[in-house]
């Protein structure tokens, strides 16, 4: 069913434990005035809408126990007045964005999701492919030290054939260049 008109003057949504299925509807970022949105205990799938990032009053978000994917979005790091969000027992996954009242939140508000990572919760962000950055380093000072031997190597044979260059046209004087400091180009 779909809504021909989208009311704004609602301050608390609760539709919580309604077994409503689907995805979240983007309208519901139209709701400027939405102060507390509880969709908790149904089963939403899809992604969280990024219209939330709209819902500049919002001091209240229970998107919990649904089978929400996806990432949270960086919009909701916006949300100033936030003070209670719940994603948990969902099936999202990636990095807590780190909005002041996002990381605020209690562990538990994060819990049930396997793809979670950075704060609050334990799990860090860090891919374990990478190698650590003490290698990196070293790798980067290898790196300049080959460079340096490079210009070495390519500095002296160069400064041997322009000084052999210099003495050949010192000695030699041909016309061309005494023409050249005839007519003033060379003095």
């Amino acid at each position: 069913m779909k809504q021909a008109e989208v009311l704004s003057s609602y301050a608390t949504v609760d539709f919580s434990g309604n077994k409503l299925e689907g995805e979240i509807p983007e309208f519901i970022g139209l709701l400027k005035a939405l102060i507390a949105l509880n969709l908790s205990n149904n089963t939403f799938t899809g992604h969280i809408p990024l219209s939330l990032g709209n819902l500049t009053q919002l001091a209240s978000l229970d998107l919990s126990r649904n089978q929400l994917s996806g990432t949270i979005p960086n919009e909701l790091k916006a949300l100033t007045f936030l003070a209670y969000l719940n994603v948990s027992h969902n099936q999202l996954t990636g990095e807590i964005p780190k909005g002041t009242q996002i990381i605020g939140q209690p562990k538990s508000s994060f819990e049930g999701n396997a793809g979670f990572c950075g704060l609050p919760l334990q799990e860090s962000c860090v891919c374990t492919s990478v190698p650590p950055l003490q290698d990196v380093d070293q790798e980067d000072k290898e790196g300049e030290v080959l460079s340096w031997k490079a210009v070495a190597l390519g500095y002296a044979p160069g400064l041997l054939f322009g000084l052999a260059l210099g003495q050949v046209i010192a000695s030699y004087k041909p016309k061309w260049l005494l023409k050249l400091y005839c007519f003033g180009f060379l003095t």
